[in-house]
This record gives structure tokens, C-alpha cells and sequence, in this order.
């Protein structure tokens, strides 16, 4: 049986995966709708086949309240996540990004009575450390500062998807039913966007980049929810948020993005803050 840490870490190297293709989509010039049409298509075709093959699809009442809600948190921080791409670097706007891991914690122990432990406490300081490193390393202030300013819009909205995903999985059906139902409110919301805005192009390079997306947010979403399903977001979420660290890496090998001191810094807390989170 898959515990909530070990969803968490899977997820976190997902979702680190899947940001990678998000900024080389933007480098490539593919429409934020356009791109969003195919991811949300692959997304919700994989979600659709582990449903039916894990017993069906069973909603009720609170799935469709729930999942409209947090399609609504999700839509937006993704989208305005994929806008500060567009003159910032992945590796600077995605550690703001996963930094509202803070807020989201914060709420959890103060509103849905959460415990908080010393080996928690201690986690959650040394994510906050790492995301510091990362953020502070010299030279890393060159991104429009409009681009910063997005992206920690898209952090606070980010802090109120992951509020709410938490209340849902005290009162769903089944994890794969609510993520498949919060899809197609997702893909409305994507079908909206591209009327209002016109992105109907499709560049080549967005039927190989968004596909592969959708593959590993999917999968990303499932172990997202598991973790929290089977455990507190205070412990699940920060470990998940540390997906920066992947991204990281995977800047620096694939887009050549800058390797210093204080990112390397930040990936010995990171590491540290994750063992001590899975203590808990």
C-alpha cells in the first residue's frame, strides 16, 4: 500500500518533469491555449482510462462542487503560471510558484486543526530555506520584474487550490472520479479561454510538447491527491512543492540555465527537508 510520503515524492518528481515541457513550450512560441487544448485532452484520456479500469466512475453532489472549485483554482494558476514564463526562467518562476506550499500549510494547521510537529516545523524552515537559495543565487534578478509579479499571483492562487483539493478528499467518491470530473471543468474553462483569446494555432512542436504534458500531470494529479488522501497537506504538499528541485536539474542539463553555489545549497536543504517531512 502506497503511503502519503511516497505519493508525494513521486508526484514532486512528476510535476517537475511535466514544468520543464511548460517552459520549453513557451520557448517554442506555442499559444498558451493552443497548448492547453491538447494537454487537457491527453490529461483527461488517461484519467479516463485508469477510472474505468479501477471499477467505473462514481460522482455525487460533492464532486461536482468540489471539482468545479478547484478547476477554477487550477485554470487560473496555470495559466497565469504559463504567462510568466513567457520572459521569466523556469527555475526562478517555479520556485515562487511551489512556494505556496507556505500558505496552503499554514491554513491546514490553522483552520483544519493539523498537528505540528518538531520534525514538521523543521521541514517546512528548511523548504523555505531552499526556496530562499534558489531565489536569492546572484544574477537571478535579470527576469522581468512583471514576470516575477505573475508568477506570485499564480502562488497564491496555487495556495488556494491545494486548501481546497484538501477539503475534497475528506467527501469525494473515489480520487480518479474527482480528478476526471475536475478535468472537464478544466477543459471547459480551456475551450473559453481560446474562444476569448482566438488561439487556434497549433505549431508541430505542440503535438509532441503538450501531449507529454498531459501524460505526467496526470499521473502527477493522481499521486497529488493520493497523498493528500492519505495524509495532511502540511507534510504532503511541501515535499510535492520541492518539484522545483527537479526542475531545476533538468534546466540546467536541458536549457542550460545556471548552475551556482546557492541553487546547490538549495538542493542539500531541499533533500534534508524532504527526509525530515517523511519522518513525520
Amino acid at each position: 500500500m502506497i503511503t502519503s510520503v511516497t505519493a508525494a515524492l513521486i508526484a514532486m518528481v512528476l510535476i517537475g518533469s511535466a514544468d520543464i515541457l511548460n517552459k520549453l513550450a513557451r520557448q517554442r512560441g506555442v499559444p498558451i491555449g493552443s497548448y492547453l487544448i491538447i494537454q487537457t485532452l491527453s490529461h483527461t484520456l488517461i484519467i479516463l482510462i485508469l477510472s474505468l479500469l479501477s471499477g467505473g466512475i462514481q460522482w455525487q453532489s460533492s464532486d461536482i462542487l468540489y471539482s468545479l472549485i478547484t478547476a477554477i483554482f487550477g485554470f487560473t494558476g496555470v495559466t497565469l503560471m504559463l504567462h510568466s514564463l513567457t520572459q521569466g526562467h523556469a527555475s526562478v518562476n517555479y520556485t515562487i510558484f511551489r512556494s505556496s506550499f507556505v500558505l496552503s500549510a499554514a491554513a491546514a494547521i490553522l483552520l483544519m486543526q493539523e498537528t505540528l510537529s518538531a520534525q514538521k516545523i523543521a521541514g517546512i524552515v528548511l523548504t523555505c530555506l531552499a526556496i530562499f537559495t534558489f531565489f536569492y543565487e546572484p544574477g537571478r534578478f535579470a527576469a522581468k520584474k512583471r514576470s516575477l509579479s505573475i508568477a506570485i499571483l499564480a502562488m497564491i492562487v496555487a495556495a488556494g487550490f491545494q486548501i481546497v483539493l484538501k477539503m475534497s478528499t475528506r467527501v469525494f467518491s473515489s480520487p480518479l472520479s474527482f480528478i476526471l470530473l475536475m478535468n472537464l471543468f478544466f477543459s471547459s474553462f480551456v475551450i473559453l479561454y481560446n474562444i476569448l483569446f482566438g488561439n487556434f494555432k497549433f505549431p508541430k512542436v505542440t503535438f509532441i510538447l503538450a501531449p507529454a504534458n498531459g501524460i505526467l500531470t496526470a499521473l502527477a494529479t493522481l499521486f497529488y491527491v493520493t497523498a493528500l488522501h492519505k495524509g495532511e497537506l502540511s507534510t504532503a504538499v511541501p515535499i510535492i512543492q520541492l518539484s522545483f528541485v527537479i526542475t531545476a536539474i533538468l534546466s540546467a542539463t536541458f536549457l542550460k540555465e545556471h548552475v551556482g553555489a546557492f541553487r546547490f545549497a538549495g538542493i542539500i536543504c531541499a533533500a534534508i527537508a524532504v527526509v525530515s517531512l517523511g519522518m513525520f
